[in-house]
């Protein structure tokens, strides 16, 4: 895989084919544009013997040895700590609609050849890991957690790509950027007031009533112990279960 360095944000990469987008900023460019420093060392010396070459007096054949090149573009200059990351800090996905790779610090971003985000293929993952668990026979409670978790991690994303493609008052943005996207009333209500995107759009009123409900049971998994409160029953509407009662879920 090849390393790229995108001239806007002056973030790192690797890919398999020469890229047209930065998978941090989502900064399209030609393939030139995203050369390494060390790169356009390494084309430069390769152009400066070719212009020696052409321009020599002397009748003949003249080589130009890539590896001398390549010392010769090093030799002055230290490479950056990125250069040799290990692998466990960087994040490899296969975009779903190109099926091309790119490899990146941190898990989110656009495929670095057309641009698709990686958001929903990543949070389709922690869903399928999910379910082997829950058919594993973990503990369904502790996966409705984590289902929301992933889910706020991923709307997270979302919000943060649309609030910096799209012009905001100040106040709005700071709202955006600090809201946490673990109730879902809010989160439909501040997209589709924000954004002009309703999140729900095509549930089944039963799906909606159903999620809804599982967003307020895990606030009680992860403050309460799992044992409902007045205001859970009063916020979920759920007069199944009484206040001190255990949740449960199958």
């Amino acid at each position: 895989m090849f390393g790229h360095k995108c001239p806007e944000c002056s973030n790192y990469w690797r890919a398999r084919f020469s890229s047209s987008v930065c998978p941090y900023c989502g900064f399209h460019g030609s393939g030139q544009s995203f050369l390494t420093d060390a790169q356009r060392r390494y084309v430069r010396h390769c152009c400066e013997l070719l212009r020696d070459a052409l321009t020599s007096d002397q009748d003949g054949d003249h080589v130009i040895d890539m590896d001398a090149v390549a010392d010769a573009a090093g030799k002055d200059f230290e490479n950056p700590p990125f250069y040799y990351s290990e692998e466990r800090q960087q994040h490899q996905f296969r975009c779903a609609a190109c099926d091309q790779t790119t490899d990146i610090l941190g898990r989110y971003g656009y495929c670095s050849v057309c641009g698709t985000r990686n958001d929903l293929a990543e949070f389709e993952k922690d869903i399928a890991s999910l379910r082997d668990r829950i058919n594993s026979g973990a503990a369904p409670e502790a996966c409705c957690m984590d289902a929301v978790s992933g889910f706020d991690s991923f709307v997270a994303q979302y919000a943060k790509q649309l609030s910096r493609l799209l012009p905001m008052t100040p106040s709005r943005l700071n709202r955006i950027e600090k809201m946490r996207f673990y109730n879902l009333d809010l989160v439909r209500e501040e997209f589709r007031g924000t954004f002009d995107i309703d999140i729900l759009a095509g549930f089944s009123f039963g799906d909606t009533a159903f999620a809804e409900l599982m967003f307020h049971r895990r606030h009680v998994y992860k403050h309460n112990g799992g044992e409902a409160d007045a205001k859970y029953i009063a916020d979920s509407g759920d007069t199944s279960v009484r206040e001190k009662q255990m949740l449960r879920e199958t």
